[in-house]
């Protein structure tokens, strides 16, 4: 993807370019009805007016004539701007007025609003698609969005930047399975979310209304309030960092101030999804569907009343602690591993709620059974080779900066991140194992980072010999991929430093997770070798695994769980990347996973129930086994 930070592109308002029918030229005379109209309402009385119902609604479309004339002079400010820029050119001038050349904002006397441009390939609003005319413009005032509705008639999108209550730059594989990047070729892209305020939608359904009808006029657009715009490639960190400084300035900020939303700038995923599944029919069920979570069953996304996607999820687990079973048990089911060790993970009956079908796995359940895993499903020896974080270490290694931190400029954000992080290994060296396991929550999604080999410094290649071992039932009739334990025919196998990201929906840029893990291992090597050593992309490569997928919209952290079991039970051992491993494991080991969980912790209960109530504190390992053959280690 190429982009610029410059002034308004001249080419933009290049007249070889123009349409037939030129929506600049309504513009200026759109301006001046507006000021009629609104000059005449200030126009009577200074009593106090009741209104009717029918006045109500024309008070409501002021509230619009009000967008019109915003949207109107940001395309007069962009259009000065261009000119402005045109002479800057003409004259010789090498650097952007209103940029500097690193990208930062300064003030020059005289110059029009410095814009962001970025490529993008369709917009929806909507019931409606429109292609991409060139790129989309972020200004001061406001967005210009290029669009072509058909081969002879192309315009302009605007948004006021007052009118936008909120954005969020979202990962397009998180919307793989829907209908809008099903026939996108290649490395998934970004996706630009938008949310307007009522008057906008209005303007933006009219502004496209307008352009259909003179090629399609059987057509008829809806107002909606979400809009999604598809970028061409995956936005690099700068482009995503200075459209949240473009989006950030004070016009903006109106826009989120007015809005009575506990939703902020940026929105995520799954608010994201709440704001959508709110509209109106058939615009809810429709842009699910494009984001792949329309009328999933039992899921937490399914149709009817827009109560939204959190309140919803909330709903099904209270109903769920609401059933019979539930309610006869107590709020604390389980401390594991059990006291006196260190260290227990507390499990309760609403922690329990979560392994309900459709339901999000929750960070209790994702580090009980992890924990699980490296305690008890293998054997000793792997378990000495492994270490596994908490689902909160990269949650405390990613977060900004807040008050009390030290904010020198001589402290390096590296360093500032690691001192919130240092005491998680202070009993532990991690440049001793061979694997580190960190659970990683994006944008409520859940996949794992495994960390390989972190103390080894060098590429080696080493003798191989594949261990007799005993194969659970399910996987005896499976094909194992040829770089792991169970499945390699080789005599030599490479053996590299490596970071291995397993990611159930194929999201196509983990480089920044996997930068900030190669931060803290440096500043970790110094703070425990005592010596200087750089962990760079080329000596410590990342790679995303080709895993097997999910098919329905809640079971990223079940995957999760299975990726970490899978591995800890029949490793890799041969480093060439990409590692492949589609045929890892059968998705029948998936789908029971959830009830697997269940009955261990509902095991692990009346256990420790029974020790408690004889006064014994004994270690699990007396008492609890694995609960079937999915969980039998490989010797």
């Amino acid at each position: 993807m190429t982009f610029a930070v410059s002034k308004h592109s001249p080419e933009r308002l290049d007249t070889d370019r123009t349409p037939k029918v030129d929506f600049r030229k309504r513009d200026q005379q759109r301006r001046l009805q507006l000021r009629t109209r609104k000059d005449k309402r200030r126009e009577g009385p200074t009593e106090p007016i009741v209104l009717s119902s029918e006045e109500e609604e024309e008070e409501d479309d002021d509230d619009d004539d009000d967008v019109e004339e915003g949207a109107a002079n940001m395309s007069q400010s962009i259009a000065e701007g261009a000119a402005n820029m045109s002479q800057s050119k003409s004259s010789g001038t090498a650097e952007l007025p209103g940029l500097s050349s690193d990208g930062e904002h300064v003030p020059v006397k005289g110059a029009g609003p410095a814009c962001l441009q970025l490529d993008f390939s369709s917009l929806h609003i909507g019931l409606t698609e429109v292609k991409a005319n060139g790129k989309m413009m972020v200004t001061e005032k406001g967005l210009v969005i290029p669009v072509k509705v058909s081969a002879e008639e192309d315009g302009d999108v605007t948004i006021v930047a007052s009118q936008l209550r909120g954005y969020g730059v979202w990962d397009g594989g998180m919307a793989s399975g829907g209908a809008l990047l099903g026939q996108w070729e290649g490395p998934s892209p970004s996706v630009l979310f938008l949310w307007v305020t009522d008057a906008q939608a209005n303007l933006l359904q009219r502004e496209l209304s307008a352009m259909m009808t003179l090629t399609t006029p059987s057509t008829t657009t809806l107002p909606c309030c979400c809009l999604l715009l598809v970028m061409k490639e995956q936005l690099k960190e700068l482009q995503t960092a200075l459209l949240a400084s473009m989006l950030d300035l004070e016009e903006y900020r109106k826009g989120r101030s007015s809005s009575s939303s506990c939703c902020s700038s940026p929105v995520n995923w799954a608010d994201g999804l709440m704001l959508v599944h709110s509209c109106p029919p058939p615009l809810d069920q429709h842009l699910l569907s494009l984001l792949g979570h329309a009328d999933i069953s039992g899921s937490g996304y399914g149709s009817g009343s827009g109560s939204g996607l959190a309140k919803k999820s909330l709903r099904n687990t209270r109903s769920s602690l609401d059933s019979p079973d539930l309610q006869k048990l107590p709020n604390r089911l389980i401390q594991y591993p059990p006291p006196p060790s260190k260290g227990s993970i507390t499990v309760t009956k609403e922690d329990l709620a979560c392994l309900d079908a459709g339901e999000f796995l929750n960070d209790v359940i994702i580090d009980f059974y992890l924990k699980f895993l490296l305690l008890e499903a293998v054997d000793q020896i792997k378990t000495e080779r492994s270490h596994v974080f908490s689902s909160f270490f990269y949650r405390q290694l990613s977060r900004r900066r807040v008050a009390g931190e030290d904010s020198a400029p001589s402290v390096p954000n590296c360093h500032t991140r690691h001192q919130r992080v240092k005491t998680w290994t202070r009993h532990v060296d991690i440049f001793t194992k061979d694997f580190l396991f960190v659970p990683v929550n994006q944008e409520a999604h859940w996949f794992l980072v495994v960390v390989c080999f972190p103390g080894l410094e060098d590429v080696q290649f080493e003798e191989f010999h594949r261990p007799a071992g005993k194969l659970s039932s399910a996987l005896k009739s499976h094909q194992l991929p040829e770089c792991t334990q169970q499945g390699c025919g080789l005599t030599t196998v490479l053996k590299r430093p490596c970071i291995l990201v397993m990611d159930s929906l194929k999201m196509s840029n983990h480089e920044n997770v996997c930068r900030l893990i190669r931060e803290y291992l440096q500043v970790e090597w110094k703070v425990r070798r005592g010596t200087n050593r750089i962990f760079t992309a080329d000596n410590m490569r990342s790679s995303s695994c080709r895993v097997p997928q999910q098919d329905n919209s809640s079971d990223c952290g079940v995957y999760l769980l299975q990726y970490a079991q899978s591995f800890l039970q029949n490793p890799v051992v041969n480093f060439e990347l990409p590692c492949r491993l589609d045929l890892w494991f059968p998705r029948q080991l998936v789908r029971q996973k959830r009830k697997e969980i269940r009955h261990l912790i509902l095991k692990l209960h009346n256990s420790q129930r029974s020790t408690w109530s004889l006064g014994l504190t004994g270690s699990c390992l007396d008492w609890c086994r694995p609960v079937d053959e999915g969980l039998e280690s490989f010797h």
